[in-house]
């Protein structure tokens, strides 16, 4: 096989689409370039000479696609298909989410894979600012609003972000309160990048939160109440779990947004009853002194509002 890894970038990504078209949709044609990248039927005609090429084995047989004379498509050759291109599932799943792709893929008009809507969206600048912060390693002035005390000004320096599904956030140290905390971006009313002189504390520093570095591993099973789940193989299944457990290293920041997100009954005794708790923390004890603990299902509590 020749190496593809040779070829120019432009050409690279374009025979990487075809690829992606050949094994996702099971097909590709000189129109998908043209469609996709605006090139001549020329350019298109040589790029698909350049994957054939590159999928031929020692014999000269083409390993990956076969020319379709009725059609005029180039399709898969399933039992030889050898991908050129590696790619992960994560990746594909993006790919598949955007809406040309997916257009592409038959399967969509424009509004690529339904997705659940986003109830909460932060406002562009206020994510500029703490891009530009972080960045730059400025202070940031922001009035925010939390559930338990409501509004107030705060002195930030931000060093992450993280999304829990609902929520945008950010993980910063606060100025005045000497300590990390994880900040809501919807709930910022305004924010003002501060631009200083101040030298800042080496205890302010990502290094040195503690939450953020320390890795939690959660153990999940299949929720134990078989009124919650009649038949746990299916769930091991559905999680590809090993030897019925998923392993799962998290930051302990966000252990407790994760485990809320998904769901998952954090109760000592599986307690937890109802449909929707198929999942259950089985060492409940690594979220000891966990920050984030307190939003976990089954270990709410009052004391920590934001």
């Amino acid at each position: 096989m020749n190496n593809i890894k040779d070829l120019p970038i432009n050409i690279y990504e374009r025979l990487e689409y075809l690829e992606f078209m050949l094994r996702f949709r099971g097909w590709f044609s000189r129109l998908d370039l043209k469609d996709r990248f605006g090139i001549s039927d020329a350019a298109a005609t040589r790029d698909i000479s350049h994957y054939r090429k590159s999928a031929k084995n020692k014999d000269e047989e083409d390993l990956n696609v076969t020319f379709n004379q009725v059609t005029k498509k180039y399709e898969i050759k399933d039992d030889t298909f050898f991908p050129l291109f590696d790619i992960s599932i994560n990746h594909a799943l993006s790919k598949i989410r955007n809406p040309k792709i997916c257009e592409a893929l038959d399967m969509g008009e424009c509004n690529g894979v339904l997705a659940f809507p986003r109830l909460s969206i932060p406002k562009l600048d206020d994510l500029s600012n703490i891009t530009r912060a972080i960045s730059n390693e400025h202070t940031l002035k922001v009035d925010y609003h939390s559930v338990g005390n409501g509004h107030s000004t705060k002195k930030l320096l931000p060093h992450s972000i993280f999304d829990n599904g609902i929520h945008w956030y950010m993980r910063a140290y606060d100025l005045e309160k000497e300590k990390f905390r994880s900040y809501a971006l919807t709930r910022i009313v305004a924010s003002k990048i501060i631009i200083s002189d101040e030298i800042k504390a080496n205890k302010s520093s990502k290094s040195r939160d503690e939450s953020w570095n320390r890795i939690v591993n959660l153990e999940i099973v299949p929720h134990p109440n078989r009124k919650n789940v009649k038949n746990p193989e299916t769930i091991a299944l559905d999680f590809n779990m090993e030897n019925g457990v998923l392993k799962l290293p998290v930051r302990a920041a966000v252990a407790g947004f994760w485990l809320a997100m998904w769901t998952i009954d954090c109760t000592k005794d599986h307690s937890l009853e109802g449909y929707q708790y198929q999942l259950w923390l089985r060492n409940h004890d690594s979220l000891y002194d966990v920050d984030s603990r307190s939003i976990a299902p089954g270990l709410s509590d009052y004391n920590k509002n934001d």
